[in-house]
């Protein structure tokens, strides 16, 4: 065997091990990665799941809650204990009894899911006194003419709720709803929730809600897209939810199947205590991930388990893809060691420098590697692997920009339909205020109060979060001058810092490639919040600086305020976080929020230290955007 030939087989054989090692190397973490990853997916798919799933429940507590505490439940019970005639307006029970069925049957056309709301005397075996219904959700409602009213007393919701103290609710499991005995056909599966209505220390009665739970239910299953079952029980582990729909609620028909039999590593967050709310786990085959989620009462100790289980052939499905492909780059490297051991250098070396000139031209206007045509053999097999891992890549980029089009459209809908049931409430607690408050007591007055005032709170923390996911949507780099825009800022506060008697000085500050609106609306909350948070009687003092530091800028704002506490110093750029109550400092909590996402849009950092003034010193570090 020829020198040469020699030579080119020993190198073929170190590209061939090395490679092999490397890619074999790489496929090992690849994969790691690949499960740690569809790990977290779960987990965060879980804690989306559960958040949907408390949702709904308190937003029952808080409607059979409130409506326990109408007028109308008050004037029934004070008609019931002065024969039949309330005294302070004369009014009927049976009046008392429609204004409430008014009440109810508006509840119910808002709440589409709500199937029944009643108020349950507790004369006559605990017979009901109003009830307002429908039969499955959405359908027409109902207020149910007195010859159809029940004594409720053999329930077993009803014995619980009356043993409860006043004003404590009771919540029922979620079974499916029976009627005389038999479980109502096709299932529907339901969670009552219980108010005792107490006046002078007596019981008088029971508001009860009846939510069809189904619709919740899919709703939270569907709330993720990656593929995977889900399972959903209750704290004895039994079925609500399972990909085989015979299964379940079939504990309500005698089958004893639980959690316990399917994922006995994973049941422990509902049968154990001391367990975790949540576990992760990947095994042999498959990837899991379970949440225990806490609701009610807590002296009830309701649960829900959401189980999530995907295949991990599905998880690291991008790994095999991808060796697949190694192999096939691998034999190309082969080829083309080989005629680079054949070939002249130069022959060899000018294709690479041809395709190395087409992959430096691929961009934005041109996101699509176009090989040049003189290209052969393992050059162009070369360039059509790089082309296919280009395409992978711009295909990946794709789908990160959808998925961040779809956050962003998560963000503003929640927002936005989030101001639809509060104006709702806003309207009509105005609309009793207007017309009724005269016919209310002090305390139904401050009680009206304080519905409307935290309405308008909710207004105000919802247009925050609208503002907040907007932010940097349209955000374009300019080259900006930092010093005109705090000098722009100072302006727009100038009658704030008059009023405060404020002294606000700017430093020297670079000139700089940023998101300049975005960078204004950062010194404006940084300097309103010094003014804003400022000792008593004392002048606020305002410094704002900058200097160089590592790749970029570190710009500081001090200030002689009331300063933070270095255990509040991470939290206070959480959204919505407050440290100081409504009454001290004005505000929702969101200003601190906006800072940290525009300095995370700039690829820096925003930390607080004490200051030498006496109060907080506010430091960002900036980053020139490259275009």
């Amino acid at each position: 065997m020829r020198l040469s030939t020699k030579i080119i087989a020993v190198m073929s054989a170190l590209v061939i091990v090395t490679a092999a090692s490397s890619a074999g190397l790489i496929l090992s973490r690849l994969t790691d990665q690949l499960i740690e990853s569809r790990l977290g997916e779960l987990d965060r798919a879980t804690a989306l799941q559960a958040s949907m799933f408390r949702a709904r429940i308190n937003e029952l507590q808080r409607d059979v809650t409130l409506l326990a505490g109408t007028p109308p439940i008050e004037g029934i019970a004070r008609a019931q204990a002065h024969d039949g005639a309330d005294p302070e307006d004369g009014s009927t029970v049976a009046q008392w009894q429609r204004r409430l069925s008014v009440i109810f049957e508006q509840t119910l056309l808002s709440k589409p899911a709500y199937l029944q709301v009643r108020y349950i005397g507790m004369a006559d075996d605990a017979r009901e006194l109003v009830r307002v219904q429908r039969r499955r959700p959405g359908e027409p409602v109902e207020v149910v003419a007195d010859g159809g009213l029940q004594s409720k007393a053999d329930r077993n919701y009803v014995r619980q709720a009356r043993r409860r103290a006043p004003g404590q609710l009771y919540l029922s499991a979620i079974n499916l709803n029976r009627e005389l005995g038999q479980i109502e056909s096709p299932d529907l599966p339901v969670i009552r929730a219980a108010v005792p209505v107490h006046i002078d220390g007596e019981l008088f009665g029971l508001v009860v809600i009846n939510l069809a739970i189904q619709p919740t239910l899919v709703e939270i299953v569907a709330a993720t897209q990656t593929p995977q079952a889900v399972y959903l029980t209750n704290d004895q582990g039994q079925f609500l939810w399972h990909p085989e729909p015979g299964r379940a609620f079939a504990f309500e028909r005698g089958d004893p199947v639980t959690v316990d039999s399917v994922f006995p590593r994973l049941a422990a967050v509902l049968t154990n205590p001391q367990a975790n709310e949540r576990l992760l786990r990947a095994e042999a085959d498959r990837v899991m991930a379970a949440r225990s989620v806490a609701y009610g009462p807590p002296d009830l100790g309701r649960r829900l388990g959401i189980f999530m289980v995907t295949s991990k052939a599905d998880a690291t499905l991008p790994a095999r893809q991808l060796a697949r492909q190694a192999a096939l780059l691998l034999l190309a490297l082969v080829a083309v060691t080989i005629l680079i051991g054949v070939w002249l250098s130069r022959l060899a070396v000018r294709p690479i420098a041809r395709l190395a000139q087409a992959v430096e031209h691929v961009g934005e206007q041109h996101p699509t590697l176009t090989l040049p045509e003189e290209l052969s053999g393992e050059a162009r097999h070369l360039g059509k692997a790089l082309s296919d891992a280009l395409g992978s890549l711009r295909q990946r980029n794709l789908e990160l920009q959808a998925g961040n089009r779809e956050l962003k459209q998560f963000a503003y809908i929640a927002s936005h339909d989030l101001q639809e049931p509060v104006r709702t409430i806003l309207s009509f607690s105005s609309l009793l205020d207007n017309q009724y408050r005269d016919q209310l007591d002090a305390r139904g007055q401050t009680s009206l109060r304080f519905i409307i005032e935290s309405c308008t709170r909710m207004q105000a923390l919802i247009f925050g979060l609208l503002e907040y996911s907007r932010l940097g949507i349209e955000a374009v780099p300019t080259r900006a001058d930092l010093g005109l825009l705090a000098a722009g800022v100072c302006d727009d506060l100038s009658e704030a810092i008059k009023a405060a008697r404020a002294e606000v000085t700017v430093g020297e500050l670079p000139v700089l490639n940023v998101f300049g609106v975005e960078i204004r609306l950062l010194f404006q909350n940084l300097i309103a919040n010094a003014i804003k948070f400022r000792r008593p009687d004392v002048a606020p003092v305002i410094e704002l600086q900058a200097k160089p530091y590592e790749d970029g800028w570190l710009v500081t704002v001090d200030d002689n305020g009331i300063g933070i506490e270095p255990a509040h110093r991470e939290k206070v750029f959480m959204i919505f976080q407050r440290l100081h109550n409504r009454t001290e400092y004005s505000g929702t909590g969101i200003g601190l929020a906006h800072c940290r996402k525009i300095v995370d849009m700039h690829h820096g950092r925003i930390w607080v230290e004490d200051s030498p003034l006496g109060g907080s010193r506010f430091c960002v570090y900036l980053k020139e955007i490259r275009t």
